[in-house]
């Protein structure tokens, strides 16, 4: 049952959600877009097309490998140097670009969804439906989905630099770029987070619906 109350903040973050939601959507659109012209320009100037995308690596330096006099250190007591990031690389290959597009594209739709669950909690609190057990549902949802995504990027992350790295050849003496993965433990937090909300807002709302019933 509706209780019909005034709510601006939910009024006012669910018009920002219908901008970012709109804002998604072309985005998503023009991803697809986007790569048959830039597939089409390459075929016109393939010897000198390229595109900067990024991708997780990680890389080891070994200043010993250097070719003699190019590597001066100071204050550096262990020549090899690592670390794990994202990269930009200047690439020229078509498969590494599509492999690239294609983890933008699955994040975004994973991003989509959740955006889409969150407007529909907020649309439904603007309304006045602030004990909805639907609302429930979709924090549950948004929960298992953070959860989810939060441990199968890794994968995207490792077997997809895996591909781009394939592509990419650097011919430096003590430089090694691989394929890297990162857990992102932030997101693991919020999903579960949320799934705990989702049982609490479940509870109230079945104490509300007995407590409309017993009045």
């Amino acid at each position: 049952m509706s209780i019909e109350t005034k709510n601006p903040l939910a009024r006012a973050v669910k018009r920002v959600l219908d901008v970012v939601r709109v804002i998604a959507f072309i985005s998503l659109i023009a991803w697809p877009l986007m790569t048959l012209m830039i597939t089409i320009g390459h075929s016109s100037i393939a010897e000198h097309w390229g595109i900067d995308i990024s991708v997780f690596s990680s890389f080891n330096i070994d200043l010993d490998e250097f070719p003699e006099g190019t590597a001066q250190s100071k204050g550096v007591r262990d020549p090899k140097i690592s670390g794990k990031g994202h990269l930009s690389v200047d690439t020229s290959s078509l498969s590494a670009f599509y492999t690239f597009v294609l983890m933008m594209e699955v994040g975004g739709i994973v991003g989509f969804y959740m955006l889409l669950q969150l407007r529909a909690v907020f649309t439904s609190l603007a309304a006045g439906d602030n004990f909805d057990l639907k609302n429930s549902a979709r924090i549950r949802r948004i929960g298992y989905v953070a959860i989810g995504w939060a441990l199968t990027s890794p994968l995207l992350q490792y077997f997809g630099g895996q591909l781009i790295l394939q592509e990419y050849s650097l011919n430096m003496p003590g430089i090694v770029l691989s394929p890297a993965f990162e857990v992102n433990g932030g997101m693991i937090f919020i999903g579960l987070a949320m799934i705990v909300l989702s049982g609490i807002l479940n509870e109230a709302a079945s104490i509300n619906e007995s407590h409309q019933l017993t009045i």
